[in-house]
């Protein structure tokens, strides 16, 4: 094979970029600048970005960052954040992903790495390299008009994106620890969201923003919002952020999004699939899920920090057989859980049940059951019992949800 898999090299920025662009359909008129934009942001790490090269020509592309994921019970692991997964259209079936995705996912497991998390563009390309899907979300739509909102009775305050950078901050990384899929968001990573670092010609986000402060007077919740003229019955506002640290915050801050004038319709997209916007209205008939899908998949790459580095609701002991051709999590494992700690431990003892390690990443953070899974004949009981048993201790008391889209 003439394709060389390899960490490009700062001078195959743009022909990288434009192989990227090219996978992701998007138009090649900004490649030069993107590139460089890009380049300023990875060169300090290239070693974390993987290229398929024919004859010095990108045609493959990858590139890991670091998270901490939040799991049950509030704790993090440390997570390999798989991105910018491309393979070239001229280029299919000739084994590129799985050799970069081996690269990858072999130096996630020398970092030290509990887990491999990624978004999929496509459901069936993943769970071959042993990732499963760990959460949802879900697409929200209200009729402005029908709901009966009340309005917001808490301190809001209009901010500018400057402020909402330097606000904003403290409150995601309070939120995104209260619920397991949460991810920590790097001061890079903000400046490029709220469009204060972009490559020249994109005109990032252009949204307004609103903070809630509680009763002493401290930011516990933001919203960022854009507004769409339609023709007067779809005036639509959409919801691009809503964090919360605090019932009140969000409540109040929702009910700013269904009072702002003129707007009939109000989105929002990627959102929680257990919002609790219906109940906040006087007509909760008229806040549709409009759609739900997968959003987070995960990958368990060290079974035994994996599974003490969460909490459970209950007390419980289960043998794990776990199925991993590629090995990382392969073996039989022996946890004990209760709410005051957990252990996990290679085992000689007969296991209870026998799972791929898809289906531990889809239970992993508590957002799939195994019973449902052993229910499609994905999880063999050897023990009566065990899938019942394993689905308690994995058992959270609310949906998993990825705090952001990398």
């Amino acid at each position: 094979m003439s394709v060389e898999i390899r960490h490009p090299e700062p001078e195959d920025a743009a022909d990288f970029l434009r192989s990227i662009n090219t996978s992701f359909l998007a138009p090649p008129s900004r490649d030069a600048a993107m590139a460089t934009f890009w380049l300023d942001q990875v060169k300090p790490d290239l070693q974390r970005t993987w290229g398929a090269f024919d004859r010095g020509t990108a045609v493959g592309s990858l590139r890991s960052v670091p998270f901490e994921l939040t799991v049950p019970g509030g704790g993090t692991v440390p997570a390999d954040g798989i991105t910018l997964v491309t393979v070239a259209p001229t280029h299919r079936r000739r084994g590129l992903l799985t050799g970069m995705m081996a690269e990858d996912l072999a130096a996630a497991v020398e970092r030290g790495d509990a887990v491999s998390i990624l978004i999929a563009s496509e459901w069936r390309i993943y769970g071959r390299y042993g990732f499963g899907p760990a959460t949802e979300a879900a697409e929200w739509k209200v009729d402005k008009l029908r709901v009966g909102a009340p309005p917001p009775t808490g301190e809001l305050e209009q901010v500018s994106t400057a402020q909402l950078l330097e606000l904003g901050a403290p409150v995601y990384d309070r939120a995104r620890r209260q619920r397991a899929g949460g991810l920590n968001r790097e001061d890079v990573r903000w400046r490029r969201q709220l469009g204060l670092l972009r490559a020249e010609g994109d005109p990032g986000w252009d949204g307004r923003a609103v903070v809630h402060r509680d009763a002493d007077g401290e930011v516990d919740g933001y919203l960022r919002w854009r507004a769409e003229w339609g023709d007067g019955r779809d005036n639509t506002l959409t919801v691009d952020e809503l964090v919360a640290a605090t019932d009140e915050a969000y409540a109040q801050l929702w009910r700013f999004a269904l009072a702002v004038d003129l707007i009939t319709i109000v989105k929002a997209e990627a959102r929680r699939v257990d919002e609790a916007l219906p109940w906040l209205v006087p007509d909760g008939r008229y806040v549709r899920q409009t759609e739900r899908y997968d959003n987070l998949w995960l990958r368990v790459l060290d079974v035994p920090a994996a599974l003490t580095g969460r909490d459970y609701l209950c007390a419980g002991r289960v043998m794990l057989q776990v199925v991993d051709p590629a090995g990382y999590a392969a073996g039989r494992f022996a946890l004990d859980a209760s709410p005051d700690g957990a252990t996990c431990r290679p085992t000689t003892e007969s296991a209870d049940l026998t799972l791929p390690a898809t289906a531990l990443g889809s239970a992993y953070l508590g957002g799939h059951r195994l019973g449902t899974l052993a229910a499609a004949g994905l999880v063999d009981e050897h023990t009566p019992g065990a899938v019942p048993t394993a689905d308690r201790l994995l058992g959270v008391d609310r949906a998993p949800w990825a705090t952001l889209h990398f």
